[in-house]
């Protein structure tokens, strides 16, 4: 299929191009940097722009849409806020305006409420699945759950059908060790999520599996990597740092935060890489989430 991809330049942007490309598919880059005339196919646009959007959507196949501003701290409220809406507000205006047959919406697991809320808002189930309560507090979260509803929203009035994927901390081959060194190193410290992450290029490849499916309607799927940071014994972390929660499912004994069977089932995807692939040695351990 052409698929254009939005915020190519991202981390999962240009993670996605590779994955779509290496599955023969035709794919045009979209964002905001000036364009290397001798590289891949790329489009100057700016996702806020609804004119951009107009002119880049007509003519493909798909969308892929990762631009936006990715977490709420770096950025005035305001502008996280209106850059994520107002951009894919557009991008979805076009898609069915063109008659784009599939829209693949890089959500968040934090429209959930509990990632960016400094603890007002704690899970209240392990694991977090798809049906889980949203309840967020700050302008990103609030972003990403507007964005999922103009999805749905434009799916129930025109042929786009969409997919929003909920991930989670992503994780580079080149962050996994600042990012996660330190818990390795304390194994008090926890995250609002159990200790959850994805890795980059798992996500990409459930980019791939939502571009190429064929489920009606809009769908939000949540995106994890099977294990914890850390490879805790989750029912033992649990009831040391959040002995509130019901515990409902153990899919394994270093399982993370988060239940994948609505991927699974729709997509077919099953993450297949882990921090220790990366950070093993940090605690004398080998082998992937494939092989646990």
């Amino acid at each position: 299929m052409r698929v254009l991809v939005t915020g190519v330049h991202g981390k999962v942007g240009r993670a996605a191009r590779r994955a779509l490309a290496e599955r023969g598919h035709e794919v045009i880059g979209v964002d905001l940097a000036r364009p290397d005339y001798d590289g891949p196919a790329y489009v100057q646009a700016d996702v806020t722009d609804a004119g951009d959007m107009f002119a880049v959507i007509s003519g493909v196949e798909a969308v892929v849409h990762t631009a936006g501003i990715p977490e709420p701290t770096r950025n005035p409220a305001h502008e996280v806020f209106a850059t994520n809406v107002t951009g894919t507000f557009n991008v979805v205006e076009a898609c069915v305006r063109f008659g784009v047959r599939r829209l693949v919406n890089l959500s968040s697991d934090s429209v959930t409420g509990y990632t960016w809320s400094a603890g007002q808002v704690r899970p209240a189930s392990y694991p977090i699945d798809e049906d889980h309560p949203n309840a967020p507090v700050d302008p990103y979260a609030l972003s990403k759950l507007f964005g999922e509803q103009l999805c749905e929203a434009a799916c129930r009035r025109s042929a786009l059908t969409a997919v929003s994927i909920r991930a989670t901390w992503v994780l580079t081959p080149e962050t996994y060790g600042s990012n996660l060194g330190a818990f390795l190193a304390d194994p008090g410290l926890t995250t609002p999520v159990f200790w959850s992450y994805l890795d980059v290029d798992d996500l990409a490849e459930l980019v791939v599996l939502a571009v190429e499916s064929e489920t009606p309607g809009h769908e939000a799927v949540v995106a994890a990597a099977a294990d914890n940071i850390g490879g805790r014994d989750i029912r033992v972390a649990l009831a040391e740092h959040f002995p509130e929660v019901d515990v409902r499912h153990v899919a394994r004994r270093d399982a993370g935060g988060y239940a994948l069977d609505k991927a699974h089932r729709l997509l077919g995807w099953r993450p297949t890489r882990s921090w220790r692939d990366h950070l093993a040695d940090s605690l004398g351990e080998t082998g992937s989430a494939a092989g646990d």
